[in-house]
């Protein structure tokens, strides 16, 4: 049946047609046709089988729109994952953290130093003279570690080494002054 060519009629064939619709022994055996008024049951029947079919097409359409709602946020949250976020943040810089300018192991150092250069003999003690020497030696690796850290302190395993080192020479000045 596809295969079959398909054909137009002319406007000729349609007037025809037409015509011998509107023919009085056409209209005539219309007009003879028995009609027939169906029973409350049958329209009772035709009532009833509307609404089924109109309840399943709307539960079908329900399910329809969910299934797109469904869909659609399930693609929005899909391609919220991927999307690369932009965000910044600022930190505040605390001043305690900074190395001071001064060094208040080295004044005190330098304390001890001024005191020996008046009493001599204490310092003359060879626990003293290594107290001394040990505190030269962490002296020189704290500065060391500071040139190492920098200035804004950004690398916490130097930074432990640092206060490390710092506590044994508050232990050594301690000792040494324990000995004067």
């Amino acid at each position: 049946m596809y295969q079959l060519p398909e054909y137009e009629p002319s406007d000729k064939v349609w007037k025809k047609i037409e015509a011998a619709l509107n023919e009085d022994a056409m209209q005539k055996s219309i007009s003879q046709l028995k009609t027939y008024e169906p029973t409350e049951d049958v329209w009772t029947g035709i009532r009833q089988e509307l609404n089924t079919q109109k309840t399943k097409l709307i539960g079908w359409q329900w399910l329809a729109v969910a299934a797109s709602v469904l869909l659609i946020a399930g693609m929005w949250l899909f391609k919220q994952k991927d999307m690369p976020s932009i965000s910044f943040s600022e930190e505040k810089l605390d001043k305690q953290l900074l190395f001071s300018a001064t060094d208040n192991s080295q004044k005190q150092y330098e304390m001890i130093v001024a005191y020996c250069k008046q009493q001599t003999y204490v310092c003359q003690n060879p626990e003293f003279k290594e107290l001394k020497s040990e505190l030269e030696e962490l002296n020189s690796a704290s500065i060391q570690l500071k040139d190492a850290v920098g200035e804004y302190n950004t690398e916490p395993e130097l930074m432990a080494q640092l206060t490390a080192i710092e506590q044994q020479k508050a232990s050594v000045i301690r000792k040494m002054a324990m000995k004067i």
